[in-house]
């Protein structure tokens, strides 16, 4: 997954491809052995599909660079988060622009506890109550010794108001739940609706906000072809009392 978000100035003192304008990108790691195998949790490394949409994805933030929204800023000031996770950092390596990128333990997805390296058919038959409860409540539920939805939000608030502060492009390679909760803040979605945001594997949103809507543009990349197609714009209008904290 990645996201590209490109603050505007104000239209009264600066044109939208001014450089003084913010971008924040974010995206999902390449497919990984346990994506493929549809396990939890665990830190694989990327399968050979990951390995290829990492390598597309630079050439997509290549393209960025040369004749997109990244042309109007200097990559000195692009700066790259990612998650202390193998699948994370391999996807990261793709990238090419001179970024040393860094890579932060609360960007880590979701602690599944118990259930981790499991398989959602194994956590069925092994974990009965956490197939049931999870499925109540996936917001509030907490895998035993492991982590909630709820946790993962109050945790990645240092990641976002870090986010806020930068001036320049930021580049995040992190994980479905963290990019769930993330996109949720920028798009300005209901705390409850977190843990059912699709992010899939593969895809890119790009995402410009105004004063007080979002200009959300979807591209899906095909590994097989190495096409990126183009999905249709849309805008999301922003609630200015929005609170992202639970309380």
């Amino acid at each position: 997954f990645f996201f590209l978000m490109i603050r505007r100035p104000p239209r009264s003192t600066q044109s939208r491809s001014s450089a003084a304008s913010d971008v924040y990108k974010r995206q999902r790691h390449g497919q990984s052995e346990y994506n493929k195998e549809n396990r939890v949790g665990g830190d694989s490394d990327l399968t050979e599909s990951g390995v290829k949409y990492a390598e597309m994805l630079n050439l997509f933030f290549q393209q960025e660079v040369r004749s997109g929204e990244l042309k109007h800023f200097d990559k000195s000031s692009i700066r790259m988060f990612t998650s202390t996770l193998v699948r994370a950092v391999h996807t990261t390596s793709k990238i090419k622009l001179g970024v040393k990128p860094m890579s932060l333990k609360i960007l880590d997805e979701i602690n599944t506890g118990l259930c981790d390296g499991l398989t959602y058919d194994e956590i069925r038959e092994k974990y009965p109550l956490v197939d049931k409860e999870r499925k109540e409540d996936k917001l509030r539920y907490r895998y035993p010794r492991g982590e909630s939805y709820l946790d993962i939000i109050h945790r990645i608030e240092p990641v976002i108001f870090e986010i806020e502060r930068c001036r320049g492009p930021v580049i995040v390679i992190a994980h479905q739940g963290i990019l769930r909760c993330l996109y949720a803040y920028f798009a300005k979605f209901d705390i409850p609706e977190i843990p059912h945001i699709d992010i899939p594997l593969h895809n890119v949103y790009k995402m410009i906000p105004d004063a007080y809507d979002v200009d959300e543009t979807r591209f899906s990349i095909d590994i097989n072809t190495g096409i990126c197609s183009k999905m249709e714009k849309q805008t999301l209008i922003l609630d200015t009392n929005f609170d992202f904290r639970f309380i």
